[in-house]
């Protein structure tokens, strides 16, 4: 099963969920980013995370014990990823990250990744095995020709095969920046977009130039593969509804 999870904000909080997972699941999380910036969103997130933990207003005196209150005791004043706690180390051992800075990138990982999971297991087998989460697939089209009907679904279809090949659950997850979260480029909000049909690189007659200027919504594109997860909801609620009405036909849904 294929879904889309909207209720992380942060990268950070999707690395939390993973981690206390009661049963944690083989899961590799392909970040659509370099390593560097991945790394400055989950520092910032922990530094305010810090500073909201800390007292708004007191004395140097006071100031100075309580750094020296944190060296000694950090339990419940760090996020809990900074704690090495067993379940932190454990979860760890069932997490794997890979960085795809372009979509070139991501799509070449993918193409292979049934290959690269097929030689780690040790038998094939019938059920899922784990699962794949891909972090900020539709932030890393979006400014780029690829951000279109044709370059969306060229993506989405490859990580689909990619997913149903190695037995893994497939899961999207689109997450705001910390340093800017009302930037429309980044975020849940995206699935809203509108995108055209094809991207700039395709020629087209002039016959067909209105056709081609046609747009369509990402989330109408995704429906194809996958079903939405909203915050708060179980899964079984997720497996009967859909993306989108299927009641209303529309010429729409027969574009994808």
């Amino acid at each position: 099963m294929n879904f889309i999870t909207t209720k992380y904000d942060y990268a950070l909080d999707l690395l939390e969920d993973i981690v206390k997972a009661d049963h944690p699941l083989p899961t590799d999380l392909v970040i659509c980013s370099t390593r560097e910036d991945f790394h400055d969103q989950l520092l910032t997130q922990l530094a305010r995370h810090h500073d909201e933990l800390r007292p708004s207003a007191t004395s140097p005196a006071q100031d100075e014990s309580n750094g020296e209150a944190d060296d000694v005791s950090p339990t419940g004043r760090s996020h809990p990823l900074l704690a090495p706690t067993l379940q932190v180390l454990s979860a760890s051992r069932f997490c794997s990250l890979r960085f795809c800075p372009t979509t070139t990138v991501l799509r070449g990982y993918l193409a292979s990744y049934y290959l690269q999971t097929v030689s780690k297991s040790s038998a094939p087998t019938s059920s899922f095995e784990g699962r794949v989460v891909i972090l900020n697939l539709l932030a890393l089209h979006h400014g780029t020709s690829e951000f279109t009907l044709q370059g969306l679904s060229q993506t989405l279809a490859t990580a689909v095969s990619a997913a149903h090949g190695a037995k893994r659950q497939l899961e999207l997850v689109e997450c705001r920046d910390i340093h800017d979260p009302s930037n429309p480029s980044r975020g849940p909000a995206l699935w809203q977009a509108d995108v055209q049909l094809l991207s700039g690189a395709v020629k087209i007659g002039e016959g067909g130039a209105s056709w081609g200027r046609r747009s369509i919504s990402v989330m109408m594109i995704a429906s194809r593969w996958f079903q939405i997860r909203h915050p708060g909801r179980e899964d079984k609620e997720d497996r009967s509804g859909s993306l989108f009405d299927k009641g209303a036909a529309t010429e729409d849904e027969m574009l994808v």
